[in-house]
């Protein structure tokens, strides 16, 4: 059998390759190979692969399988040998490992080893009592140092995370796995529960900085570089995605301060699922630089098994635990791989656990469809609209959308949801990545139908929501309405305000209580009434009616209403099934005294739109359940992208079927 040989030249970072490459290159499979891979070639005849020293086992694997396909036998030699038998050292390492996280999670707990850490954590947590679930999955993260959490919201993964930092915060300095430090990166809605939790379960106040957008400058990068850090040492450093994809610099010279051993918790992880590249980016970034990696999320593929690539990557940055490509991934969430399904899973299983709703008794919420039929005004509003829209999307579903088939999508779900949004440009609703995408009515056969469109009279679904919540007010007290469109709101709002005794506006501009930078001991600070703390908290309120109006790009995770409310109306809806599902469980959340049954009321205009994203939620949410809901974990046992291309095809299926009616 011919050979090739592969040597590393570390100072250039490449492998190279030595062979008879005219011949290997009369195959077509190596020659994309080596042009996919950006391969040059060497004055010496050699092929030289652009590789990092921890990428050359990969490499050598590759190129292993490729070159066995044209009977080649690929030896190593030279810088490569050594680095390539050290890889192969650190692959096994890791597979026992794997084997040995992949036996917990099957429930193999030897049980001295559970009885200890549970005997550290109760020391140590005094605070709290863990529920046999949450024991074990803290049990589980402990061993593993690096792993998944994809409880249901109200399971208490932030518990769980903190029984785990206890566990290893107890450790000898000196052990690989001790930890002394807490960052999480979350929304800022997160940061009251952490601040919360900490202080519950350690039985004192956390020594914690909050650095986010409201953070001086200065302040922020003073503490971040080291310069006050040890004058004001802390337990907790709690920031957003946004202020860490701002200064990632920062943030990895802050985990590499002498001394500093860090757990970092990435809060609602699916923040940084793929296609959110700046943010990804920061969070990928920051991980090398972690002793212990968590990822917390409930939905961790809400539109596609692509998005679990990011949150793995950033689990273990320098292993490819999911196995499949992008494009492979993709594959499956179109229904092309069905096999590689339950292969991606049994790869998946030994890295994360998921205590479900099931798990915890919880019933099912009831959705309530609310199909509203269209004013005579508003149909032909948006059957303009639509005659405008539908062939441009047509000419975009060969590839991925662009910010102009964006805006066009969000100018067809405006048309369906209130025609009077076409008059707002789209940089009100926040969508500052739309760049040109919009078009105005003046520009529309229908631009005169509507500026005589008027809500209050010819919006259908405004009536039946305001009949909807004062039913509800009148029988449970509280209600929460959730739109996704900011000028639905303050309409919202002015069509309730009568309707109970405190009706408010919850949106991203609602301004995060300021209670100062590492005071350990705040609790009566007194609270600024315009805030979302004192809004949510006013809601809660005993004895009071009250309407919550929300978008859930904003505040649709990290806050809990289900010891408020029971009942939610949909106004509106888009094609984020993450988002949705977040949004639905503020008030479907475990609680031992629960107010009763969960209703959320989904309102759509028939024949519209909003039917194509009611179905398309439905198949994500029902994908979501088959990868993290559909297998029992063992372990358990122990216990008593808005407009993607299938998107859009949905929505022209849809057109094509009502036209043909």
């Amino acid at each position: 059998m011919p050979s090739a040989q592969l040597t590393f030249d570390p100072e250039r970072e490449e492998a190279v390759l030595v062979a008879d490459i005219a011949a290997l290159s009369r195959d077509s499979t190596f020659r994309a190979y080596i042009r996919a891979e950006g391969a040059g070639t060497r004055p010496d005849g050699g092929l030289a692969f652009p590789t990092a020293a921890d990428g050359l086992h990969q490499r050598y694997q590759e190129l292993t399988e490729l070159l066995a396909e044209l009977g080649v036998e690929l030896q190593v030699e030279g810088g490569a040998e050594t680095t390539v038998a050290q890889v192969v050292a650190d692959e096994a390492a890791f597979a026992e490992f794997s084997a040995l996280a992949g036996a917990i999670w099957r429930g193999e707990v030897a049980t001295d080893s559970f009885a200890d850490f549970a005997d550290v954590v109760r020391e140590r947590l005094p605070g709290r009592t863990l529920y046999r679930l949450q024991l074990l999955s803290a049990f589980h993260l402990a061993f593993a140092q690096h792993a998944c959490n994809f409880s249901v919201p109200g399971a208490g993964k932030t518990t769980t995370v903190l029984a785990a930092f206890a566990y290893l915060n107890a450790l000898p300095s000196d052990h690989p796995k001790h930890v002394d430090h807490l960052l999480v990166v979350g929304p800022l809605a997160s940061f009251k529960a952490w601040k919360d939790e900490f202080r519950t379960g350690f039985g004192r106040p956390a020594r914690m900085r909050r650095i986010a957008g409201f953070t001086p400058v200065t302040e922020r990068r003073r503490y971040l570089r080291g310069v006050e850090y040890h004058e004001q040492p802390t337990d907790l450093t709690v920031t957003t995605y946004a202020t860490l994809a701002s200064t990632p610099e920062d943030f990895a010279r802050f985990l590499s301060l002498p001394g500093r051993r860090s757990m970092v918790v990435l809060d609602e992880a699916h923040n940084i699922k793929r296609g959110d590249g700046v943010r990804a980016a920061a969070a990928l970034a920051l991980a090398p630089h972690a002793v212990s990696r968590v990822v917390l999320t409930g939905t961790p593929a809400p539109n596609g098994y692509e998005d679990l690539s990011n949150l793995f990557q950033f689990l273990y940055p320098y292993r490819d635990v999911v196995g499949f490509p992008p494009t492979a991934l993709r594959a499956m969430t179109d229904g092309a791989m069905p096999a590689g399904v339950d292969v991606l899973k049994a790869r998946l299983q030994p890295y994360y656990t998921r205590i479900r709703k099931s798990d915890l008794g919880l019933p099912l919420a009831t959705p309530v469809p609310e199909p509203v039929a269209m004013s005579t005004l508003h149909g032909r509003i948006y059957a303009g609209v639509e005659r405008v829209v539908m062939p441009q999307l047509r000419s975009a579903v060969a590839g991925a959308p662009s910010s102009l088939i964006r805006a066009r999508l969000m100018r067809l779900r405006q048309a369906a949801v209130n025609p009077a949004l076409l008059l707002r440009p789209l940089e009100e609703e926040g969508l500052f990545d739309l760049d040109g995408g919009a078009f105005s009515p003046p520009e529309l056969e229908i631009a005169e139908l509507v500026a005589r469109f008027n809500p209050s009279s010819d919006l259908q679904r405004l009536t039946r929501t305001v009949e909807l919540a004062r039913a509800v007010v009148a029988e449970q007290g509280k209600v929460v309405i959730w739109s996704y469109f900011l000028g639905n709101l303050q309409l919202l709002r002015s069509s309730l305000v009568d309707s109970a005794s405190y009706v408010e506006v919850l949106t991203g501009a609602t301004p995060v209580q300021d209670d100062g930078y590492g005071d350990e001991d705040d609790p009566e600070d007194e609270i600024d009434p315009a805030t979302r703390e004192a809004i949510i908290d006013r809601f809660h309120r005993e004895g009071e009616t009250a309407i919550l109006i929300a978008n859930p790009q904003a505040v649709g995770e990290s806050i809990s209403l289900h010891k408020a409310a029971r009942t939610a109306i949909y106004f509106d809806r888009d094609f984020n099934a993450g988002r949705f599902i977040q949004s639905k469980d503020r008030i479907h959340r475990y609680d031992p005294m629960p107010l009763g049954e969960v209703r959320h009321h989904l309102l759509s205009s028939v024949g519209t739109v909003d039917q194509t994203i009611d179905a398309r939620l439905a198949q994500k949410e029902a994908r979501l359940a088959d990868l993290v809901d559909s297998v029992d974990i063992p372990l358990f046992g122990l216990a008593d992208n808005e407009g993607g291309d299938e998107d859009i095809r949905a929505i022209l299926h849809d057109y094509e079927r009502r036209k043909a009616v």
